[in-house]
C-alpha cells in the first residue's frame, strides 16, 4: 500500500514548493488537481502543454513523489448540455496529458442530485463517461469514478451498474468508503464495505482515506484512527484484493500528517 495525500490540502504553490511540502510531510504519492494545487494554472480547456507537464513532473520526481491520481473534478451529469460537454472536453484533455504528468488515472465525482433526479442524471452521467472512456482507451489510461452518497452515483449497486453499462477495463472506481456512509447507515458499514468489494473489488483503482466522529448528529472529520470507521475490517479486505494500491489521505491537516501516516502504515500491515 502506497500512502499519499490530496495535494491541495497543502495549499496552492509552485510545483517545486508543493513537492517539498508533501515530501517533507512523509507521503509517497498524491492526488493532483492542477488548478487547486499548482499556482497560476487555469482550469479552462487549452492551458496544458508538454512543457508545462514536464516541469511539473520533474519537480515531483525530484522528490521521489508519484502523481497517483490526476483529479479533474467536473459535472458529468449537469443539466446544461453545453456545460456538461465542456467539462467532458476538459476531462478528455487531462486524459491526453495524464501520462506526461507521470500518472495513469484521471478521476472525478458525479454531480449532486436528489432521488427525483437520479434516473435522468444517471443517463447524462453514462453518456459523459462513455465519451471519457473512449478517450482513455486511446491513451492507455484509466478513468476513475468516485461514488458519493449525495451524488448521481450514490450506491455500490449503481456504481456496479455503470461498470456494466460502460463495459471497458479503462473504467475503474476510486473508492472513498466514508463517502458512501452517513449518520443513518454507519452502523451497517461492514455490510456496505462488503457490497463494494463483492460488486467491484477488482475494479478499485485508488482509495481515499479519512475518518469521522458523530457530533450533534452529524459527521465531523478527525485524525485517521480516532473515529468510528472500521479501518481494520476495510483494510484487511483491501490489502488482500488490491495489494500495493495508492491510499490517499483526503481533507488532511498538515499538523496531524504524522499521526495519519502512522495509522495508515499500521493498516497496511493488516
Amino acid at each position: 500500500m502506497r500512502i499519499g495525500v490530496r495535494g491541495h490540502d497543502y495549499g496552492c504553490a509552485s510545483a517545486s514548493e508543493m513537492a517539498r511540502r508533501i515530501s517533507e510531510a512523509g507521503f509517497e504519492c498524491f492526488q493532483l488537481a492542477l488548478h487547486k494545487a499548482i499556482e497560476g494554472f487555469k482550469p479552462e480547456y487549452g492551458h496544458l502543454s508538454p512543457g508545462f507537464c514536464w516541469d511539473v513532473r520533474r519537480a515531483f520526481e525530484s522528490r521521489k513523489l508519484e502523481v497517483a491520481v490526476l483529479g479533474c473534478y467536473i459535472e458529468p451529469a449537469d443539466d446544461s448540455e453545453e456545460k456538461r460537454l465542456g467539462d467532458v472536453k476538459r476531462f478528455k484533455e487531462q486524459i491526453a496529458y495524464c501520462t506526461q504528468l507521470g500518472s495513469h488515472i484521471v478521476a472525478t465525482e458525479t454531480s449532486r442530485c436528489d432521488e427525483s433526479q437520479r434516473a435522468r442524471k444517471y443517463e447524462l452521467l453514462k453518456d459523459s463517461v462513455k465519451r471519457m472512456v473512449s478517450q482513455a482507451e486511446r491513451f492507455g489510461v484509466f478513468v476513475g469514478i468516485e461514488p458519493v452518497l449525495k451524488h448521481t452515483l450514490n450506491t455500490p449497486k449503481l456504481a456496479a451498474q455503470l461498470l456494466c453499462d460502460v463495459p471497458s477495463p479503462n473504467l475503474q472506481i476510486v473508492l472513498d468508503p466514508i463517502n458512501l456512509l452517513n449518520e443513518e447507515n454507519i452502523a451497517h458499514q461492514r455490510a456496505i464495505i462488503d457490497e463494494c468489494f463483492d460488486l467491484f473489488g477488482d475494479r478499485i483503482v485508488a482509495v481515499h482515506a479519512k475518518d469521522v466522529v458523530i457530533e450533534n448528529g452529524s459527521f465531523k472529520r478527525c485524525v485517521i484512527g480516532d473515529g468510528i470507521f472500521d479501518h481494520e475490517y476495510f483494510y484487511k479486505k483491501l490489502n488482500r484484493v488490491k495489494p500495493g494500491i495508492s491510499v490517499l489521505r483526503e481533507e488532511a491537516h498538515p499538523e496531524s500528517a504524522a499521526r495519519d501516516i502512522a495509522a495508515l502504515k499500521r493498516f497496511a500491515q493488516l
